[in-house]
């Protein structure tokens, strides 16, 4: 696998440092420092539902700083983007108050998960492109992970993604990722299989050893790979692949 893989989680807070005091081997000034002693990269979660100040994020980068500059934060675009106006309208100025947190971070990637009730219709793929043609990039790669209906048409969805100049974001156990973009990134979100919770479900060995062969099946040309855990047994799960991985 020629690809760079990046292993984390969406989120640090809910991190446990007392389980995981045999890989955390002193007191840190912060529990994202004790997650970047665990991981090389998480994904903001907290960024869809609030966005922090800009000195809290720049608080967060020199955190992260003292362990590894080359530490990695993905950023979740701000539900009023995605779920409120639904691209068009103020999205613009919303996602420019975004892109300020990503620069402070310096974030290399925004994720945008559009709800099932945005529904693949013209006005909606309308609305993503007009979106996506006046947004300033800058160096950001944008990752779209689409929910509901448009699985139903996996032609749109990559029709959308190359109009959009977006990369496909899929959890890899339900969906098969369509579209890398330009900087041919594979970009992962494992939620799990909970009967009254998906978010409620530890990943077996089996299953992490399948992941591990999804992996190898991607194309050779991919330049990255994020894989990044979004259920309850995250920080267990994202370091039982990492020895898988290794080993």
């Amino acid at each position: 696998m020629a690809a760079t893989v990046h292993i984390g989680c969406c989120g640090w807070s809910y991190l446990d440092e007392r389980e995981f005091a045999d890989q955390i081997k002193r007191r840190y000034a912060s529990k994202l420092q004790a997650y970047a002693q665990l991981f090389n990269t998480v994904e903001i979660n907290s960024t869809f539902y609030r966005l922090p100040r800009l000195s809290t994020a720049q608080k967060w980068r020199q955190e992260a700083d003292v362990l590894n500059p080359k530490f990695e934060f993905t950023v979740k675009a701000y539900q009023g983007i995605t779920h409120r106006h639904r691209f068009p309208g103020g999205s613009v100025s919303l996602f420019n108050q975004v892109k300020e947190i990503c620069g402070a971070l310096r974030t290399s990637i925004i994720l945008f998960q559009s709800p099932a009730s945005f529904r693949p219709t013209d006005a909606s793929v309308k609305a993503m492109k007009s979106f996506f043609s006046k947004i300033d990039r800058d160096n950001l790669t944008c990752v779209w992970e689409p929910r509901g209906q448009w699985y139903d048409n996996p032609a749109l969805i990559a029709e959308t993604c190359e109009g959009c100049r977006l990369v496909h974001c899929v959890d890899p156990f339900r969906d098969e990722p369509l579209v890398f973009g330009d900087e041919k990134i594979a970009y992962f979100r494992l939620h799990g299989f909970g009967k009254l919770s998906m978010y409620q479900y530890d990943f077996s060995e089996e299953e992490l050893s399948r992941l591990a062969t999804i992996l190898n099946s991607l194309p050779p040309s991919l330049h990255h790979i994020y894989i990044l855990f979004n259920n309850v047994f995250c920080y267990e799960n994202a370091m039982e692949f990492s020895g898988l991985l290794r080993a």
